[in-house]
């Protein structure tokens, strides 16, 4: 008698584990990646005016200037000499940058797949790219996960929600 008990409680437990395909369960998000050509990326950093920020990122600050990573867009740079009152610069389009990183002088940006090396001077800021080592990075995962497919020539640089 003991033994059936057991055997009907662990029973239950294993049933109770089992997974269930009731209309409860979330849908998995499908994302499209947003992809461009080489010869495009390679291209693509410029300045621009000041723009709104859209999805911010990560922040640097070095000296008296802030860049703020609008994710996948490029880096929002601000005069940050009166850190009660930043004062917007401009925008660096970068499509598919995430994050940047100075050294004196040499700024270093995630740019997709690529790592760009540029010089910049605070005192006439003048952005100049100097090299651009390609093919640093995997391409980018959509954010749930899953991988887009690419031809040689394609990279992606973010990804939309489908609707």
């Amino acid at each position: 008698m003991k033994k059936t008990v057991l055997l009907l409680l662990v029973s239950i437990l294993f049933v109770s584990c089992w997974p269930t395909t009731d209309s409860t369960n979330f849908p998995r998000q499908e994302y499209q990646p947003v992809i461009i050509t080489r010869s495009v990326l390679e291209t693509s950093i410029v300045f621009q005016n000041t723009q709104p920020i859209v999805k911010s990122g990560k922040i640097y600050v070095k000296g008296d200037l802030m860049f703020i990573n609008d994710v996948n867009k490029g880096f929002h740079v601000y005069d940050y000499a009166n850190p009660s009152k930043p004062e917007r610069l401009y925008f660096i389009k970068a499509p598919g940058a995430t994050d940047l990183a100075i050294k004196g002088n040499i700024v270093y940006i995630n740019q997709a797949v690529d790592l760009v090396t540029a010089t910049f001077d605070p005192a006439t800021r003048i952005f100049k790219i100097t090299n651009r080592n390609k093919n640093v990075f995997p391409q980018k995962q959509a954010p749930n996960g899953t991988f887009g497919y690419t031809k040689d020539n394609e990279i992606i640089i973010d990804w939309n929600l489908k609707k």
